[in-house]
């Protein structure tokens, strides 16, 4: 029984070992672990792909026209395949899926969304990535359920204020690109003053209205950058939007981002670039929809260096995720079987 014992204690050691030669590593700041589990990095060498933060063909929608569409809160629905890098983020409830925010599809294996959303769960492994979708009650050929395996939470996220509202999820597997599913531009190396000139958008699947539900069909409508000046006036937000943050939508409150909008990109088309880059993260706002209360971005140029360190590990980072689990419950297996047989 002692010997018996004693195999099973030493496979169990060394199942342990063998998994965590290539699970295991401290985990980085900013991560939110589930229950131990850490993305690590380890030392090898980037291949070319892996030295460019972003893909070359990015910011394109192949099914929409670079100035179409519309003219979430007095937006209209969008048509299929205008924002292909739209996703909605979903935890599992039960039997279902619910969606909880919106995020920007910005490398194959990459979301950028708001770091607040992981309030409503910590663990990646609750969470779903619905991409190439429009309307989440219907299912399509095209869109992709991904399985979420890390969240990366900017180190300097303070949720009380939100300030440094950014995190990514990433993705269990890699989704190929076509007509409904594409990654949008970061705004790195690019050099755009936002103005009230500046086409930009916004999109997803949050309330329609301030104490409205949220809605299945992707919603869209046009919004423009609004001045510090104005956004942080008395008569506005009074001084506490974040250095790493701005406004943009419309003063009097016609078009705005609601609740189940955020983390989803504020995308702006560059004219001199012919491609659409997410200059901003729905954050917060006072309401939805209300008179000097516009929405609140987080802006992703702040956070060049913390998301290209992120987003040119590619396949080099190392996540700890269900085939630790499946290795452990072999090991585990093996020693019943072995104790079983005393």
């Amino acid at each position: 029984m002692g010997s018996w014992a004693l195999r099973a204690a030493l496979l169990c050691l060394g199942g342990a070992l063998v998994c965590s030669q290539f699970h295991s590593l401290p985990h980085r700041d900013g991560l939110i672990p589930a229950r131990g589990q850490a993305t690590t990095q380890e030392p090898k060498a980037k291949t070319p792909e892996e030295e460019e933060p972003v893909t070359k063909d990015c910011g394109i929608a192949p099914l929409k026209g670079a100035m179409e569409g519309s003219r979430i809160i007095g937006g209209t629905r969008a048509t299929i395949g205008a924002w292909p890098w739209l996703v909605s983020l979903q935890v599992q409830d039960g039997n279902f899926l619910v969606h909880i925010c919106g995020g920007a599809l910005v490398r194959d294996r990459w979301v950028l969304t708001a770091a607040h959303c992981t309030k409503e769960a910590s663990d990646p492994f609750k969470w779903r990535a619905v991409i190439g979708a429009n309307d989440l009650s219907q299912s399509s050929t095209y869109v992709r359920n991904i399985r979420v395996v890390a969240i990366v939470i900017q180190p300097d996220f303070i949720l009380e204020t939100f300030v440094n509202d950014i995190a990514l999820f990433r993705l269990r597997k890699a989704v190929r690109y076509n007509d409904y599913i594409q990654p949008i531009c970061l705004p790195f190396d690019v050099f755009q003053k936002l103005d009230q000139n500046t086409s930009c958008f916004i999109s997803g699947w949050g309330r329609t209205k301030e104490e409205g539900n949220g809605t299945n069909i992707l919603q869209e409508a046009k919004v423009h950058f609004i001045s510090r000046e104005i956004c942080n006036s008395k008569m506005s937000y009074g001084g506490v939007i974040p250095n790493t943050s701005f406004c943009a939508g419309h003063e009097n409150g016609t078009f705005d981002t609601c609740r189940g909008d955020s983390g989803g990109p504020l995308m702006c088309y560059l004219p001199e670039h012919k491609r659409y880059f997410v200059m901003g993260i729905t954050s917060y706002g006072h309401g939805c929809g209300r008179r000097h209360f516009p929405g609140v971005y987080s802006s992703p140029s702040f956070f060049k260096q913390w998301l290209t360190e992120h987003l040119s590990q590619g396949s080099t980072t190392r996540v700890f995720n269900m085939d630790m689990v499946r290795c452990q419950i072999l090991m585990a297996l093996g020693a019943i079987i072995l104790l079983g047989v005393t």
